[in-house]
């Protein structure tokens, strides 16, 4: 008898779940690939949307999507409108969000003139160099200490192919990109005078970091209860193996389309 009513009531569980599920908006950048962006047809795609596609299949939670610049969505979370994706996390951040377990991992690098190439081995091997980063964008407190005791410069601009002009012109000593090399490959196709000078440029190694992404939920939205429910299917997704089969999916179809094998 116990046996019989068991699937029951797990599937009344769900349904009762389902048929109270709570929406939640989501802001992130509309030029972040491979994690988001929007495709010509301005639907939101990449690695965080499909994880939050699984996330959502497990919880019932209903995730809507805001899409645009950095700056704007970051500002759109801190007043309290949605929850931001591709967020990393800082002290001063903790004051206003809450944190879900990391989503995805960035890797973060630095790029170089081919010229100027050396092994990084820690902020202290770039002391007094000037870097370009993106407009808004956060790189844990290690940097920004690096940044407040003048151990580094920073340019930030939004404008990521004109930062790798800068980088040519020798304007800045390094710029700092994430994910790797599909955001360097990314840039250098959608500029054509990058095209022209694509190898001038180099990633120095070894990568700076790997840069956990979180769901950051802001605490003046009273939407903490959901993050036990996001929490539990991130465990299970990257436990059952559904993380890795998104991600070498999204980074293959990223890197064939870089590489013109797509059209």
């Amino acid at each position: 008898m116990i046996k019989t009513l068991f699937p029951m009531f797990c599937t009344l569980l769900f349904f009762t779940f389902a048929t109270n599920a709570e929406e939640l908006l989501i802001a992130g950048d509309d030029n972040a690939k491979p994690k988001n962006w929007l495709d010509l047809r301005g639907e939101p795609k990449g690695i965080h949307i499909e994880l939050l596609d699984e996330i959502s299949r497990k919880t019932g939670i209903e995730f809507t999507y805001s899409m645009a610049p950095w700056a704007r969505v970051f500002a759109l979370s801190k007043n309290g409108n949605a929850a931001i994706i591709g967020f990393s996390k800082t002290t001063e951040r903790e004051k206003l969000w809450h944190y879900s377990d990391p989503l995805y991992f960035d890797e973060l690098v630095f790029v170089s003139r081919k010229d100027d190439m050396f092994e990084f081995s820690g902020l202290g091997s770039i002391r007094g160099l000037t870097i370009g980063i993106k407009r808004g964008a956060s790189y844990g407190d290690d940097f920004e200490q690096a940044v407040r005791t003048g151990l580094i410069k920073v340019v930030e601009t939004t404008d990521r192919a004109n930062q790798l002009r800068m980088l040519d012109a020798g304007r800045v000593d390094l710029v700092l990109l994430s994910p790797g090399r599909i955001a360097l490959e990314t840039i250098i196709k959608e500029n054509s005078w990058l095209q022209a000078h694509r190898d001038d440029f180099a990633i120095i190694s070894p990568p700076y970091k790997l840069d956990p992404n979180y769901i950051g939920i802001p605490k003046s939205m009273g939407k903490e209860h959901l993050l036990e429910p996001i929490n539990e299917a991130i465990r299970q997704i990257k436990a059952n193996g559904t993380y890795e089969r998104i991600v070498q999916k999204v980074t293959d179809n990223i890197i064939e389309e870089l590489r013109g094998a797509r059209p």
